[in-house]
């Protein structure tokens, strides 16, 4: 029988969207519809109305204001994910969609704003069952009507990601970039501007020509607005260059998203809106030349998984705490705020993200270095880091940093290689303000730099870019509610192959549980160096705990753990560590989450497969599984 009969959950890094990373197994299913007379037929007879009516198959606040509550019961079940789908009509105002109600409240998982057909999943709260519709801020009497509404059962192991904010990994190819997602194309070209100045000569179905008048500046809109704030990709095709000035775009009132080009070349660059503008073309003086295969896409970052592949081989999922770069120029080593000292930096070389942003370093003695100074508050540990090559033999070089506290802390020494290598060095740190270096330890070091980190915590964690100031990237949480017909509480495997970033004196877990940490299954890094433990909570009580010393936690290691009353074992890489013959199992059990069942002791970390199995395994499969 293979393993794959057995399994319920399975989640690698496979695709994924923004705020979500997608299981394996099993497919996402929906169930039946629970909603009585989801498209409101007159007279009601399924529906609840406060301050709302039903008439011609339509729902309609009757009354001003918000907390106009429209709902049925009897739909929803605790704990259990649902799919809600409402069509309406808005005019002024909201409706909010919550599942729940009685004891224990209700769970709002969505709020529509606009006119349309929106999709909300979530888990249901409290006794009552219901899926109540309620108005928001600013509703008018008949500015929310709803045509149609659907709750049915969903079945999906695709875990939530939360972040908020951008975050970067190495990718396939070995650079290091955003984990984003593109959205549609918003350029046609064969469209354009409804009025084309003179200047802008033949529109074809890839190309537009831009004809040089001498004095003159000339726009070609292209019909598709940016929205202030976003990020978007902008890339294109200069042909046919000729004149003195430059070609390029920008948007409406005349904010440039590009460098002016003066070259022919294919050009790629991402830009953030800094107002809501029509994008356009624009052309100077003497200038000639074809733009072609435009392409301007939103780009989302937020909340996106991160497939990581630092050290190449097999991607592993990215799971990482709050950091802050403190270093406010993070690639800019030719600002002020780095000083110079016997030493140069020169730009325009190709970094570890495959763009023409490195700079190269060169001292005249040793201790030529480039500084710069930093501010923290309170003591603790601090990583430096920093990606450096050079294509001659024999660059040597420290990461040290000067702390009030402590004197001069520094790193071994380095050698660079002709590949990007990213350097890093962790030690702790005593006073809140301090400097650091990238410090020569030969004479006439001369070395390529890109991506400059400090940020307090005992290990390094991804790049930060930064650009005038500290930035911030929020931790990542990975949960998955309402899939207690994915677990089986009475036996089942939990099985992970994970690896910890260092030995930092925290547990990093992942389980399974009912949400408070009172019913769990689960595996974490311990507090203590280079530990593995297993346990198993029933109301709150410690039915087992297997406790496993001697791993090299930093390196990936295959765990599972079997629960199934009064046999529980635990195994890693092929063997059988501990076993148990004496508890009890979980029960109500419908989360997976890389945390302790109730939000914390977040499992941060790699993770390259994790695995929910609802039968007992035998020890055969478990070797198998593990090896």
């Amino acid at each position: 029988m293979s393993l794959l009969d057995d399994v319920s959950i399975v989640i690698t890094p496979n695709g994924y969207k923004a705020g979500e990373l997608y299981a394996v197994v099993p497919e996402p299913s929906e169930g039946s519809e629970e909603v009585t007379d989801g498209n409101f037929p007159s007279p009601n007879t399924s529906w609840s109305l406060s301050g709302w009516e039903i008439l011609g198959n339509l729902a309609k606040n009757s009354v001003d204001g918000a907390g106009n509550n429209l709902y049925q019961g009897s739909v929803t079940s605790v704990n259990q994910l649902f799919k809600v789908v409402i069509t309406a009509t808005i005019t002024a105002g909201s409706v909010k969609v919550m599942l729940g109600g009685g004891t224990g409240g209700y769970n709002e998982i969505g709020e529509a704003t606009s006119t349309g057909t929106f999709t909300y999943y979530g888990t249901s709260f409290g006794t009552d069952n219901r899926i109540l519709l309620q108005t928001g801020t600013g509703s008018v009497i008949g500015s929310v009507q709803l045509s149609n509404i659907s709750v049915k059962e969903y079945t999906s192991a695709d875990m939530d990601v939360t972040r908020a904010t951008a975050g970067t990994r190495v990718d396939e190819n070995g650079l290091v970039n955003y984990a984003e997602v593109l959205g549609s194309e918003n350029i046609d070209l064969t469209t354009g501007s409804t009025t084309k100045p003179s200047n802008w000569g033949s529109i074809t179905t890839n190309g537009i020509s831009y004809l040089a008048q001498i004095g003159t500046v000339e726009y070609y809109d292209t019909g598709f607005t940016v929205t202030s704030g976003r990020t978007y990709k902008l890339s294109f095709t200069l042909s046919d260059y000729t004149g003195s000035d430059s070609l390029g775009f920008s948007t409406a009132g005349g904010v440039s998203t590009s460098a002016r080009l003066d070259a022919d070349g294919s050009y790629s660059e991402y830009f953030i809106a800094s107002s809501t503008a029509e994008l356009r073309l624009f052309g100077r003086d003497t200038n000639t030349g074809v733009f072609s295969n435009v392409s301007v896409k939103e780009v989302t970052r937020d909340n996106v998984p991160r497939i990581d592949y630092t050290g190449g081989g097999c991607p592993h999922i990215l799971a990482e705490p709050q950091r802050t770069n403190l270093v406010t120029y993070s690639e800019d080593f030719s600002n002020s705020s780095w000083q110079k000292n016997s030493a140069t930096v020169t730009s325009g070389f190709t970094s570890a993200d495959g763009t023409e942003n490195a700079y190269r370093l060169q001292g005249t003695v040793i201790g030529s270095n480039i500084k710069s100074d930093l501010i923290h508050i309170g003591a603790g540990y601090g990583s430096l880091s920093i990606y450096v090559r050079s294509s001659l033999s024999n660059q040597k070089f420290k990461l040290n940093w000067t702390d009030g506290g402590a004197g001069i802390v520094s790193s071994t020494e380095f050698t660079a290689t002709n590949e990007w290598v990213r350097y890093e060095f962790s030690n702790e740190i005593y006073a809140s303000s301090f400097d650091h270096k990238i410090i020569s330890t030969t004479e006439n070091l001369d070395i390529e730099i890109f991506a400059a980190q400090f940020e307090l915590g005992s290990y390094p964690t991804s790049y930060i870019p930064t650009d005038g100031g500290t930035v911030t990237r929020n931790q990542d949480i990975f949960t998955r509610d309402g899939i207690g017909s994915l677990i089986n509480s009475t036996e089942g495997v939990l099985f992970v192959e994970m690896a910890a970033f260092s030995n930092d004196g925290t547990n990093r877990t992942i389980a399974l549980s009912d949400g408070t940490g009172n019913n769990l299954v689960r595996l974490y890094f311990s507090n203590s160096s280079n530990r593995i433990v297993a346990q198993v909570k029933v109301g709150g009580s410690t039915q087992v705990t297997f406790d496993i010393t001697g791993i090299t936690v930093i390196d990936f290691n295959k765990v599972a753990l079997k629960y199934k009353e009064n046999d529980f074992s635990i195994w890693i890489n092929g063997v059988e560590r501990g076993t148990d013959t004496s508890g009890a199992t979980p029960t109500s059990m419908n989360r997976l989450a890389l945390d302790n069942g109730s939000g914390s002791e977040n499992l941060f970390g790699k993770v390259k497969q994790l695995q929910v199995y609802k039968t007992a395994l035998t020890d055969t499969q478990l070797a198998a599984l593990t090896s």
